[in-house]
């Protein structure tokens, strides 16, 4: 009688029906994670619409966008530790419903009190979900795929969302109104606070998470060179891109469909390098790293230079939006080769790390963007990312290319 392993057409049902309720599992993580990012960086298409119907300035209609991610910050590591040993499982139900709360909360707000009170609790969404869905997404995986391609198919989640979510959100207000807009978030959450519900697996954590846990990928010296990469590579990106926009109406001169078009095309290619990393860093992420790297700082390089045409704008977008598609996916897979036993631990720090270098990057390239202009932003922004390529190149020299993940 053949055993399983010789004929794969034997397979009992209920083991088929499993790895179909894996995949199925990955992929309602990967819509939430899509849900989640179109609510955080929605106000953007949207903030004029909000500020004129509530009697409001944009600038306070601006802490929509701020709030969340300062709030994601603390709740990362706070959540983290609160929850003790609890399934895994009920805690991306509990913050999914969350989300679906906040945007209703946000949709319905007859005052800046009560709308600012729906964008914290999406922050609290954001911050818990990123400290948990990441760090297990190996465990998700179905056997065969790695943690790689898992974390990668999440964080196609995170870039498609970044191409669709502030123009189709801009759309959506044009046609029914900022406040429809987010009534059509939150029902987006329901079907995959459902499929959650049904399809994800009991994630017990090995142990509960203590406050002395949380340093686990500070205290791991491979690690700890990745954090450093991290920081160094994600605080030039931010601090240059945050002000790409600015650069091309100002210093260039192109109109608003030209950019508009200029950064469809970015996150174009920030979707096709998240597909990347999942296969590169499977079997290279130091490599893989170095790569994404090299290609963000000859964007940033030539960019004053060359980008003041729509062709070379066009070929440095797309080489910058690709390089930088595949940043996070590399820095997360970075943190499971070098310490797949200290990730859920650690994952909380690294994220609240994460949302501190997107404010720190646009709040210093703004400083520098009033100060000196864009050209030195732009020339800083690459001397940091060279910094951040010898980081990788000397310090991580002994990171292996093999990814284990404890399942």
């Amino acid at each position: 009688m053949p055993s399983i392993s010789q004929n794969p057409h034997s397979l009992p049902e209920h083991i088929q029906q499993s790895v179909k309720q894996q995949w199925l599992a990955i992929l309602s993580v990967a819509v939430g994670a899509f849900a989640l990012v179109t609510s955080e960086f929605l106000p953007v298409g949207v903030l004029n619409d909000v500020a004129s119907d509530l009697g409001i300035s944009a600038g306070q209609a601006g802490l929509m966008v701020t709030l969340p991610g300062i709030m994601a910050a603390i709740a990362a590591p706070l959540l983290s530790v609160g929850i003790g040993a609890l399934d895994r499982r009920y805690l991306l139900i509990g913050l999914t419903l969350v989300m679906i709360i906040a945007n209703s909360v946000v949709a319905y707000a007859a005052d800046l009190s009560l709308l600012l009170f729906g964008r914290v609790l999406l922050g609290i969404s954001i911050g818990g979900f990123w400290a948990t869905a990441i760090a297990l997404s190996g465990r998700l995986a179905p056997d065969g795929m790695g943690a790689a391609k898992a974390n990668s198919i999440i964080m196609a989640g995170v870039t498609l969302a970044t191409i669709l979510g502030v123009p189709v959100g801009a759309w959506l207000s044009s046609l029914m109104g900022w406040r429809m807009t987010f009534v059509v978030t939150a029902l987006v959450g329901v079907p995959v606070l459902l499929a959650q519900i049904f399809l994800l697996p009991r994630l017990l954590p090995e142990k509960a998470i203590r406050i002395t846990d949380l340093p686990a990928l500070f205290i791991n010296p491979l690690a700890r060179v990745g954090l450093i990469a991290v920081l160094l590579i994600g605080l030039a990106h931010f601090a240059a891109y945050t002000y790409v926009t600015p650069f091309f109406k100002q210093s260039v001169g192109f109109d608003g469909p030209t950019i508009g078009s200029l950064l469809l095309l970015y996150g174009v290619a920030g979707f096709i390098g998240n597909i990347f990393a999942g296969f590169a860093a499977n079997r290279s992420v130091r490599h893989t790293l170095l790569l994404v790297t090299l290609m963000i700082a000859v964007s940033t390089a030539l960019f004053p230079h060359f980008a003041t045409g729509k062709i070379g704008a066009a070929m440095l977008i797309v080489l910058w939006g690709f390089a930088f598609g595949a940043f996070p996916a590399c820095a997360n897979i970075w943190m499971f080769v070098v310490a797949p036993n200290d990730v859920e631990r650690g994952m909380p720090l690294l994220v609240a790390m994460f949302q501190v270098i997107i404010a720190l990057g646009s709040f210093f390239g703004g400083q520098i963007v009033d100060q000196l202009g864009s050209s030195v932003l732009l020339t800083l922004a690459t001397a940091l990312l060279c910094c951040g390529f010898a980081t990788v190149l000397v310090l991580g020299r002994n990171v292996g290319n093999s990814l284990v993940v404890q399942r």
